[in-house]
């Protein structure tokens, strides 16, 4: 049996941060179609989308999975396992920044797969910020007739019919919440020099001492609805290159819970429980993932997953060879 964590306590925060009338001004989109106030980023206008695809009119998931414009292997490893078995009403999506060296080979494989959406901006982890805008983006603009939208990168694996499952029993349309693994009482890096530089933060960029509660970028699932006002919301919220820390605080100022489940494990762990866990992290090695996979697709728990919640035969919905 797996030992997980208890997710430590979050201590109470508030931060005065600009635009505290956020959550007004968004419900005042919604019902009027606008705002007297004005937008205080232009994030949106930094970059242009070089590919997109589209959502049928009938899909009730939409996964949109982070990746690395050099990481081909790892998405179609991903193709090759837990992405390729769901029913029509599930649509995966991979989402690229910008490699001139790459250009060609991302074009060939866009046109072969049809399952990218890239953004213009120079693909690099401080440019995250801008692929996770995107992401919110094109979801409100190609899939409006969704109803649960699943953020994960692209060294995950994910459980499919654990991660419906939850989502009908847990999310309702007007229920504004999102379910991750929480991070509390996180210090910001403030030195260039740590050995966690990749997160360092100015305070001029973030001045609080302590970063706010949020779930980790890597695995986030939330309404449809959650998404279109966290859409709207951001050009009025002052942005943060750390995109999860980002999308969390601007969901609490808009009242969004923010909820922790240890279904969505942020660790590495190798022995899945695949009746319990929906996402896993530390999955970037296709050997890895692959392995995963045969341990999934074992007939007995390939075949009650997928019959108990997508309703359908596995041979239906995808090849376990």
């Amino acid at each position: 049996m797996e030992v997980f964590k208890k997710q430590q306590r979050c201590y109470g925060f508030h931060y005065n941060y600009p635009l505290n009338d956020v959550k007004y001004i968004v419900n005042q989109i919604i019902d009027q179609g606008m705002t007297s106030s004005k937008p205080i980023n232009n994030m949106y206008n930094q970059y242009t989308t070089i590919f997109s695809v589209t959502c049928s009119a009938d899909i009730e998931l939409v996964i949109l999975v982070k990746s690395f414009t050099g990481h081909f292997d790892q998405r179609q490893a991903i193709r090759s396992t837990w992405g390729k078995c769901h029913g029509e009403n599930v649509r995966v999506v991979f989402l690229l920044g910008y490699s001139a060296e790459l250009t060609e080979h991302t074009r060939n494989e866009y046109d072969e797969h049809k399952d990218i959406v890239q953004g213009s901006f120079t693909d690099e982890y401080r440019n995250n910020i801008y692929k996770t805008l995107m992401a919110y983006d094109w979801v409100v603009s190609n899939c409006s007739n969704s109803q649960f939208v699943f953020f994960v990168d692209d060294d995950y694996f994910v459980t499919i019919p654990n991660l419906i499952k939850f989502s009908r029993e847990n999310i309702q349309s007007g229920r504004d919440v999102m379910f991750g693994h929480k991070q509390c009482n996180r210090d910001p890096v403030r030195s260039k020099a740590s050995k966690y530089r990749k997160w360092y933060i100015s305070e001029a960029e973030y001045q609080p001492l302590t970063l706010p509660p949020f779930l980790s970028g890597g695995s986030i699932l939330t309404h449809f609805n959650v998404v279109r006002k966290l859409r709207i919301a951001f050009p009025y919220m002052k942005p943060i290159f750390l995109d999860d820390v980002y999308v969390s605080l601007v969901a609490q100022k808009l009242g969004v819970h923010i909820l922790h489940n240890e279904r969505f494990v942020n660790s590495d762990l190798r022995r899945m429980n695949f009746n319990f866990l929906i996402s896993c992290h530390n999955y970037n090695s296709t050997e890895y993932l692959y392995e995963a996979w045969l341990t999934f697709k074992t007939p007995n728990l390939f075949e009650r997953l997928f019959n108990s919640v997508i309703g359908k035969p596995r041979h239906e919905l995808c090849r376990t060879s």
